[in-house]
């Protein structure tokens, strides 16, 4: 026999929780749901997406952690629409179509999505939004993301939450217009299908939670649970000391200016809340690097979410302590006409980092393990956007958007290494591609994908490394090439004595001649390989001419590390050394290890290099209480294997305690100022 729950019930804790699970576990349905509907690589694979479900004014209720980033796109799109539509308009079976940076806080114009609303009895109940990145969207730049735009009218067409589904009949005119606007119309527009598909599951489900709980109990079971979860934080950041914090991150190469752009966070503790304000930061620009105000708020949140409440559920409540500054005009809430096409994984990142470091700062003077532990050095948090844009076999031009690109390595963690090829920070669940899936959807072939060696800080706990990996035109008469590297050079920071990572940066080499290598039976390994010179690309660069032979190259950087290297067990140097995460160079300047023929550590030898180093540090100048050594950040990693765009005016100034020679810190120090000296740099 089934009972219906009353209104007037009491609540129980244990109820809350399995309905909470239950919308967790939805958000996280209406995600397979995409992988499986969608033939695009960037969703199936690369599970660049996002879903979650608000109640019926917009507040989330329940947040998928794919990508913590689109966190408030997803909340200010449902906002706009309560807004701008009036409730008799907004009926069972519509699906809105939301991608405005400007009107329902879209990262940038190819992060699509698609809203819905849930009715239950007659009523509004809930809403659900599922996002993802598609291939492409209109505009001047194959694949959306254009490096020389200087307006948001030169980036991918711009809906503002308009519908695409009027009570389950499509709008046809809609979808023409898409269709006309796009490179792609077959892959994009069963891309949007797959959303919609993904929101009907969500309705199916919701509804039926609804029925089984109740619309009373069910509002009220919603409502507990984001009061529990809003207490849960509070007494999270109450273990954080009071005060007021600030820091400074730059956004880097604005698409065809190459300058640094401040992201100035101050952060302060009060009690049980948190106040982020970025009113400081950087003037919006004409170049595609801004983020909208929403975008900010998911880049404030992400690290926030992972570093200080891991174990916590995400909805609204878990918001309402959390407060995010930020001035318009700024770029880090950009208005038109401020292009924005690539500031997420730029200016967004960039918050992500900054406040990392401040709560890593905060986290370490804690008196609760738990918080201690979960201190985290910066990630590299950048997205090494690579677009090639050619005729397939069939001769049909494809935008190949490489989500390799994300393949970079995290912070390093007060009790385990930075994970490898990790991601970056705001995409916690995102993946890369297979290799086999790319080369059958694109005109291309890899020719390897390996760890990029040496690109994790190095540190107590080693940050974790990035991606190294090189692909030829194949099938094809050619096309033409955009790079954007987000974190070129500004190199993110290590902690408590522990490197920075490298830096990302990309090359071409013209003329290699890989498909004569190819046919001759020689498979290139790296670019010595080629009798044709090495060409390093710019931070970002557009429309190169890339033929048939020729050969992209991409670097992804890695995390910072924690901790002075030269007390990491040398046995896990050696492990990186076997498997790639390290050189036998790097192993020797970084960590002080001497590996024997066998490849294992030599104890004596390592011994006495790594008293060599520290008698080295002790005789640094003494500036106050520390023996202090600084220099150009570029060549500083480059005696380390370590590789950064080089600029004038960025240093690494290391820190050592001057009688046992104990790396203190190694901290990145920026003068803006300084004018970029060149282009390119070496390989």
């Amino acid at each position: 026999m089934t009972t219906t729950p009353t209104a007037d019930a009491a609540i129980d804790a244990v109820d809350v929780e399995i309905l909470a699970k239950a919308l967790d576990n939805i958000a996280a349905e209406m995600g397979l749901v995409m992988m499986r509907a969608s033939g695009s690589p960037a969703i199936a694979e690369a599970y660049d997406f996002s879903t979650f479900i608000a109640d019926a004014e917009g507040d989330v209720i329940s947040y998928a952690g794919f990508i913590t980033v689109y966190l408030g796109a997803a909340r200010q799109a449902v906002r706009h629409l309560l807004e701008t539509y009036p409730r008799e308009l907004i009926r069972p079976g519509d699906v809105f179509l939301c991608n405005d940076p400007y009107t329902t806080g879209n990262a940038h114009a190819v992060d699509v999505g698609v809203v819905r609303p849930i009715f239950a009895g007659g009523e509004l109940t809930a809403w659900c939004w599922a996002e993802a990145h598609v291939n492409d969207f209109g505009g001047f730049a194959p694949g959306g993301m254009n490096p020389i735009a200087t307006e948001a009218y030169g980036e991918p067409l711009r809906l503002p939450g308009i519908k695409i589904v009027d009570q389950g009949e499509p709008v046809e005119d809609v979808w023409r217009l898409i269709e006309t606007n796009i490179r792609v119309p077959d892959l994009v527009l069963n891309d949007i299908r797959c959303l919609i598909a993904a929101c009907h599951r969500c309705d199916e489900r919701v509804r039926d939670l609804v029925e089984r709980h109740g619309p009373e109990t069910f509002r009220r079971r919603v409502e507990t649970a984001k009061d529990l979860a809003e207490q849960a934080v509070r007494r999270r950041i109450a273990d954080l000391p009071n005060g007021t914090h600030t820091a400074e991150e730059y956004a880097e190469h604005n698409g065809h200016t190459d300058e640094l752009y401040p992201v100035r966070c101050t952060l302060t503790v009060e009690d049980d809340h948190l106040t982020f304000d970025l009113t400081g930061s950087a003037p919006q620009t004409d170049g595609y690097i801004n983020v909208s105000a929403a975008t900010a708020f998911g880049a404030v949140v992400t690290p926030v979410l992972s570093g200080l409440l891991p174990d916590l559920p995400i909805n609204q409540g878990t918001l309402r302590p959390l407060t995010v500054l930020t001035s318009p005009g700024t770029i880090c809430d950009a208005r038109l006409p401020a292009p924005t096409g690539a500031g997420h994984v730029e200016t967004g990142f960039r918050i992500g980092k900054v406040v990392t470091r401040l709560l890593g700062d905060l986290q370490a003077a804690s008196g609760n393990p738990f918080v201690r532990d979960h201190v985290m050095a910066p990630w590299q948090d950048s997205w090494s956007a690579s677009f090639f844009y050619a005729p397939d076999e069939h001769g049909r031009l494809v935008p190949f958007p490489d989500m390799n690109g994300g393949g970079s390595g995290a912070g390093a963690q007060a009790v385990a290494d930075g994970m490898d090829v990790s991601g970056v920070l705001a995409q916690p669940q995102n993946s890369i591609p297979d290799i086999e899936v790319n080369e059958l959807a694109y005109p291309v072939l890899y020719l390897w994908r390996r760890l990029n060696p040496d690109s994790g800080g190095p540190g107590r706990f080693r940050g974790g490394a990035g991606i190294d990996l090189a692909f030829t035109p194949w099938y094809t008469t050619g096309g033409q090439e955009s790079v954007t590297a987000a974190c070129w050079q500004v190199p993110p920071p290590g902690v408590f004595g522990g490197y920075p990572g490298s830096t990302s940066g990309a090359s071409l080499v013209t003329g290699a001649k890989a498909d004569a290598a190819l046919e001759a039976g020689r498979i290139p390994c790296s670019t010595d390989d080629f009798a044709a010179p090495v060409r390093a690309l710019a931070g970002k660069q557009f429309g190169l001419p890339v033929g048939p032979g020729d050969v992209v190259h991409l670097r992804v950087g890695g995390g910072g590390g924690y901790g002075d290297p030269l007390e990491r067990d040398p046995a896990s140097v050696a492990d990186d050394v076997v498997r790639g995460a390290v050189t036998a160079l790097g192993a020797l300047r970084s960590y002080g290890v001497v590996l024997d023929p066998r490849g294992g550590p030599d104890p004596a030898a390592t011994d006495a290099e790594r008293a060599r180093q520290r008698a080295e540090r002790r005789g640094w100048p003494r500036e106050g209480e520390f023996a202090v050594r600084r220099g150009p950040v570029s060549a500083r990693l480059a005696e380390r294997g370590q590789w950064c765009h080089h600029r004038a005016g960025i240093e690494l100034v290391e820190y050592a305690d001057p009688e046992t020679g104990a790396l203190v810190r190694a901290e990145v120090v920026v003068n803006p100022d300084h004018p970029a000296e060149n282009e390119g740099a070496a390989e």
